[in-house]
């Protein structure tokens, strides 16, 4: 008979109730709770690296005990906002809670197993992450987690002591004793309730250990629970408005370092925002809060039709402010039927005939053309790719940029490749004593996280009505995420991006550096958007003889041509990387200035891998290549492997069949890439007169697989860094040291541009 009474009482304990009460009334206010569980288990987003911002937050650069101190902080302002907002809806549920002294806090205390749980299995999962995926000492990692739990625990003590100081209990209100403090007050009986929806307690917790029986609450009146639940929900007001102006004001002054916080405690602050808000909404409308959302979010997708209220996303350096261009079938036929093609042809072999003369100064009459193409797949793929050209300059004396004479891809090798290119032509000497060293730099910068920036931006400003604005030049832009992106990767690699697409005319006209093209995908019809510092009109089409009346789909546009009006040449090439590199959801579709807007993504939609420019661009000058080089070398640095293992696929339940047909073709759209490019490559031996190499440098499969995000931890660096000198990589350098053999020993010529270096002196090589 004791136990089953003992049983009863836990069953019906305070801190029991609570959690069934969570899950049965408040499955919105749970539903935050299971993201940030999934966060932190690794078990939601993690191929975008969304966990990483909570088990490895970066403040001011650093991943650290003020970044810890700070998350610590967030998600106290988290958990007393559940508190809070749950108080506000639900206390009334539980007539008892107002006749105790210290109200909030006695329900705080209770509520505590959800929290708890969290805090638990954060704790565990932050050790195990920081040691095993960041290999950080196990004394560092426990002053980490030592400060995120005092600033955790600071902030909940000093909110229940505001509450404490500032909320009267029915004591002090009407100067009745409090039922937690009248030992005569009888036991609740529970068979005459207050009210119809009151739950049955029969026992809660007075912190930290003692538990006490619920005493019977139906000799108090009405009105006096009524006023003390009052007064606690206007006390609560005052904190969320303390945190929406902390959240705004985050926002306001997003651009300085000390302001801007990690990104995993942007998102608990949103969290904690946006909680208590649905609360206080749901706490006055009632029955009518699932109306006004639905009402609020059909008002809010209406309004963001308009530019003023939600504008778009730009490319810096362009002018939207004239009268935009036309994007029609009309213009599109317009742009190949001017005659640009032959002089963006002949434009082209004055370059590949400077490129000759350079070797040919060398004493290299026929040398081997390199057409470089690399894959996207964020922070990954920028290590990678970055590391393999390290490997293959150093083999050949520097001469990859010589060799190559045309790079196209997409996403994060694109972004390496550029900045190869770029401190090839700014930095060459500094570029070559790093090229040795493992740890340089130059690769580390490559490493460096650029999703904390996006997704603070993102949380503190994309979500509102953003109404800040920045200067370019003498146009003027709306600070969002994409702009935080251009500028961390401004600051990561020292600056060099800061350049115009101009400003490479020169370089690649007389074969200084390789010709690149960046193509992001045009979502409005699919085509490419081809930018290049060159004109490159022959890449968007094929001219018909006339004889087979074939009828071609333009399958892309010439950015400089098509935009020259607007500015084109002033495209800040961080934006043309950005436009390359333009991941659904992750960053925004760019809009260029054309009615109507022509938006545009991730090229990897498209060609993840620029195979389709590459052989554009060698079918239009074979005859030239094949008369001019000993032929041609297409080289690949991919960061997933051409063979990949056949996973299981096969529908086991019925969420899997309706997910299946989805969930294929999105996992295998790569792989799906690579069949049609395999057998274009196999054509092109058909069709060019000359010799033709395949050489591959790739990631190999490995047992943890690295994600797909803009942040690394540690781990995965090393293990791509290893990667790139596996034996599959090492067999690709013997491959291509045997077809380039004639050349491999030829002594490099120093030109002018690479002897001034003038930023040497402020590269800092470990």
């Amino acid at each position: 008979m004791h136990l089953r009474k003992f049983s009863t009482r836990v069953i019906h304990s305070f801190p029991i109730q609570l959690v069934v009460m969570h899950f049965k009334k408040n499955q919105i206010m749970m539903l935050y709770w299971v993201l940030l569980f999934g966060f932190i288990t690794q078990s939601i987003a993690t191929k975008f690296g969304i966990p990483y911002l909570f088990l490895d937050p970066e403040y001011m650069g650093f991943v650290g005990q003020r970044a810890f101190l700070i998350m610590g902080v967030s998600l106290g302002a988290f958990v007393m906002a559940f508190n809070i907002s749950s108080f506000i809806l639900n206390s009334f549920r539980f007539p008892f809670l107002a006749t105790l002294s210290r109200t909030f806090q006695k329900y705080s205390h209770n509520n505590f197993i959800i929290p708890t749980l969290f805090i638990l299995i954060y704790v565990y999962r932050i050790f195990y992450f920081q040691y095993y995926s960041q290999l950080k000492d196990i004394n560092e990692i426990i002053l980490n987690i030592g400060v995120f739990l005092v600033g955790f625990f600071a902030v909940i003590v000093l909110t229940l002591r505001y509450f404490m100081v500032t909320n009267k209990d029915i004591y002090k209100l009407f100067g009745v004793e409090d039922a937690d403090e009248d030992p005569v007050s009888p036991i609740s009986p529970y068979v005459g309730k207050i009210r119809k929806d009151s739950w049955r307690v029969d026992t809660y917790i007075i912190f930290p250990w003692k538990v006490k029986i619920v005493r019977d609450t139906r000799h108090y009146q009405k009105y006096m629970l009524e006023r003390v639940f009052r007064q606690n929900h206007v006390n609560a007001a005052v904190i969320e408005i303390v945190v929406f102006i902390t959240f705004i004001g985050l926002g306001l002054f997003r651009d300085y370092d000390f302001f801007r916080l990690p990104a995993g405690a942007s998102v608990l602050l949103l969290f904690t925002m946006l909680i208590m808000l649905s609360g206080v909404l749901r706490y006055w409308l009632r029955a009518w809060a699932n109306t006004a959302l639905i009402l609020s979010f059909i008002a809010l997708n209406f309004l963001s039709q308009y530019e003023s209220f939600n504008p778009r996303n730009q490319a810096y350096g362009l002018n939207y402010e004239k009268n935009k261009i036309l994007y029609n079938r009309e213009s599109l036929e317009a742009q190949v039927q001017n005659g640009n093609y032959e002089k963006d042809v002949a434009h082209t072999i004055q370059i590949l005939e400077y490129w000759k003369a350079n070797w040919q100064k060398r004493g290299v009459e026929k040398p081997k053309m390199i057409l470089l193409n690399v894959s996207g797949g964020g922070l990954r793929s920028c290590v990678f790719t970055f590391r393999t050209l390290q490997l293959i300059d150093s083999t050949f004396n520097g001469d990859l940029m010589h060799y190559t004479s045309f790079i196209s891809g997409s996403s994060g090798g694109m972004i390496s490749i550029a900045y190869y290119r770029e401190l090839f032509l700014s930095q060459h000497d500094s570029l070559m004593r790093a090229n040795q060293n493992i740890n340089n730099c130059f690769l580390l910068n490559t490493g460096k996280d650029l999703l904390n920036s996006i997704v603070f931006s993102a949380t503190v400003a994309d979500l509102f009505m953003n109404m800040q604005h920045f200067k370019d030049g003498k146009y003027h832009y709306v600070k969002d995420r994409a702009y935080a992106f251009e500028k961390q990767l401004s600051d990561n690699t020292g600056h060099v991006f800061d350049k115009r697409l101009k400003d490479y005319y020169q370089p690649e006209l007389n074969a200084q550096i390789p010709m690149m093209v960046i193509s992001p995908t045009i979502i409005n019809d699919g085509r490419a958007l081809n930018i290049s510092s060159q004109p490159v009109s022959y890449l968007s089409h094929i001219p018909d003889s006339g004889k087979t009346g074939f009828n071609e789909l333009i399958n892309a546009v010439d950015f400089q041509q098509y935009f020259a009006s607007a500015d084109a040449s002033n495209l800040k090439i961080t934006s043309a990387l950005r436009m390359n590199s333009a991941f659904p959801y992750i960053m925004p579709a760019i809009s260029l200035p054309c009615e109507p807007a022509m938006e545009v993504m991730d090229a990897g939609i498209r060609d993840n891998y620029g195979v389709t420019n590459t052989l554009q661009f060698l079918y239009t000058f074979k005859d030239w290549i094949a008369k001019n080089t000993s032929g041609v070398v297409f080289l690949q640095i991919r960061d997933t492997h051409k063979k990949n293992k056949v996973e299981d696929n096969s529908i086991k339940t019925i969420s899997e069949k309706l997910m299946a047909p989805m969930r294929n073709v999105s996992g295998n759209f790569l792989i799906m890439q690579d069949y049609t490019f395999d057998r274009y490559l196999q054509y092109a031996q058909s069709w060019f007169k000359g010799k033709i190499d395949f050489v591959t440098f790739q990631m190999p499969e490995t047992e943890e697989r690295i994600s797909l995000s803009w942040h690394l931890t540690e781990k995965e660096k090393e293990l791509i860094k290893a990667a790139s000198v596996n034996s599959e990589n090492h067999q690709a350098i013997e491959e291509l040291k045997s077809i380039l053999k004639s050349e491999v020993n030829i002594p490099p010529i120093v030109s002018v541009q690479q002897q001034s270096d003038p930023l040497v002196k402020n590269s800092t090589l470990k």
